[in-house]
């Protein structure tokens, strides 16, 4: 038995549930062709187990924990290749940011030393590439909008229902194949079901042209907005007047990100009129991009629809864009 300081200082969680297995996952792994299953990070076994299952006649598992009974093996500083077979894996997840927060910045320095990346699973994901053609992974979702290449990557399927016990962190199935391929062949579901494109999908992300000049954060604005939907489906992500968020505005600092009050040049006549198509221009990009484009927030909401974050770049779009709308109807101030 691991303890729960343990999982957490080396980025552990395991999965116990094979909710993670959709039919289009289980036809990619079928499709490699592989004799072998392979699980550099192999914790309690679940994912090999499932292999097992599958039919996989040999299986093959590595970990860093000696307790677990697996040959010990680093696996975030190197993965031995193995003929033939296909890795999947639920890799440690564990930002640079959460390890200082937490304190146990000193237990995995010596890996984020050594990479780019700012999460141990994004390295994890670089190591398993090196090693091997195929590779399914259980991942966090935020890899969807990360800078990681994607060249190789075959299909993402995004899991609402969490296949762990330990950690609501939303997570996606990642599956990579040895072919270089365009964003338009790389096919993204949800829940099993196929919804679009990585290309697609890329192509309605929200840039900013920074010609609007907006302060978040600042008590003296007009404008609130709540930015992560709650767990109740009727008080999702919205703008607002300051005097709507139901919150001590004491309480908003420089480093909010989940209720902010923001300056903008408007008068008090057309407040009303810009928050309304700000908000009808979020509802319209949450529907127009499946809702993914958003970051995900730990945890559902009640139906059971993962929570989503409104990051103040996208945010930030928007209103340039609410702002041009109305300035063209002669609804904001110069």
């Amino acid at each position: 038995m691991i303890h729960d300081s343990k999982k957490r200082g080396l980025g552990q969680f395991f999965t116990t549930e094979k909710i993670w297995l959709k039919d289009n996952v289980k036809a990619f792994i079928t499709s490699t062709g592989c004799t072998a299953a392979y699980d550099p990070f192999a914790g309690s076994g679940d994912l090999l187990n499932v292999a097992k299952e599958l039919g996989f006649s040999e299986l093959v598992g590595l970990d860093i924990d000696e307790d677990l009974g697996w040959k010990v093996n680093d696996s975030l500083f190197n993965i031995p290749q193995i003929k033939n077979a296909v890795i999947i894996t639920n890799p440690p997840y564990l930002s640079n940011y959460s390890a200082k927060r937490r304190k146990i910045l000193d237990k995995v320095e010596k890996y984020f030393a050594q990479t780019k990346y700012d999460d141990l699973y994004l390295l994890s994901l670089a190591r398993m590439l090196q090693a091997q053609s195929f590779v399914v992974a259980i991942i966090p979702e935020t890899f969807i909008n990360s800078s990681f290449p994607k060249d190789r990557l075959f299909s993402i399927n995004i899991l609402e229902e969490n296949p762990f016990t330990e950690t609501e962190t939303p997570v996606c199935v990642a599956c990579f194949d040895g072919n270089s391929k365009s964003p338009y062949d790389v096919k993204i579901y949800k829940n099993g079901h196929f919804i679009t494109t990585l290309g697609e999908l890329d192509e309605k992300k929200l840039h900013p042209k920074y010609d609007l000049k907006l302060k978040f954060n600042s008590i003296d604005g007009k404008v609130g907005l709540r930015a992560v939907d709650t767990t109740d489906p009727n008080k999702r992500i919205l703008f607002m007047k300051k005097e709507e968020l139901d919150y001590d505005l004491k309480g908003i600092k420089h480093s909010s990100r989940i209720i902010t009050v923001i300056e903008v040049n408007l008068d008090d006549k057309s407040i009303d009129k810009f928050i309304s198509t700000c908000n009808r221009i979020l509802e319209d990009y949450r529907k127009e991009t499946h809702d993914i484009l958003l970051s995900p927030f730990k945890g559902n909401m009640k139906n059971g629809v993962r929570r989503r974050r409104l990051d103040y770049e996208a945010c930030r779009a928007i209103m340039e864009m609410a702002y041009k709308s109305s300035s063209s109807t002669g609804q904001a101030s110069n």
